[in-house]
């Protein structure tokens, strides 16, 4: 793994953490201020906008690691040359989802950039920004899997967090 991949990887997984703590702060915040009968309101809006965010990151990290859920019953009576189509063809899927978050996240971002959220001046537009963007991580992410099973390099096993069924 190079140097800049390490870096990249190092990063994604400090802005998982990052956004975690933010999420465990609201919601702490939240249960806090309610359980003194001064509750914010800001604070439910905040974790729900955190919680997608965590989501799309950790999106990225089991993309990266290979360690989605997967159902590998059927690759695993297969010949190993057509594992390999097998899963390029589920690497090329996951792809075309991609491209079509890009393609509808873009405008998403737009029809809700100039609303506000509820409890806070800011744009409902923030809620949707990750999607283009993780989007095309993943789609390379993707692409990357698909050279690296081509040029021979394992992709039977998922890293360590990931089960195969």
């Amino acid at each position: 793994m190079s140097g800049i991949s390490r870096f990249l990887d190092h990063a994604l997984r400090v802005l998982a953490l990052l956004l975690t703590l933010a999420l465990l702060a609201s919601v702490v915040i939240g249960v806090a201020m309610r359980a003194i009968n001064h509750p914010v309101a800001w604070s439910d809006e905040a974790a729900q906008y955190l919680l997608v965010w965590t989501g799309f990151t950790g999106w990225m990290i089991a993309a990266r690691r290979n360690s989605h859920i997967r159902i590998t019953m059927l690759q695993g009576f297969l010949p190993h040359a057509l594992r390999r189509v097998g899963e390029t063809i589920v690497q090329l899927a996951l792809v075309g989802f991609c491209l079509a978050l890009i393609w509808w996240g873009w405008p998403l971002i737009g029809r809700n950039w100039d609303i506000d959220w509820v409890s806070l001046p800011l744009s409902a537009g923030l809620l949707y920004l990750p999607v283009p963007f993780v989007a095309l991580v993943v789609s390379a992410q993707a692409l990357l899997a698909i050279g690296e099973v081509w040029r021979g390099e394992t992709f039977d096993e998922p890293e360590a967090g990931g089960q195969p069924l």
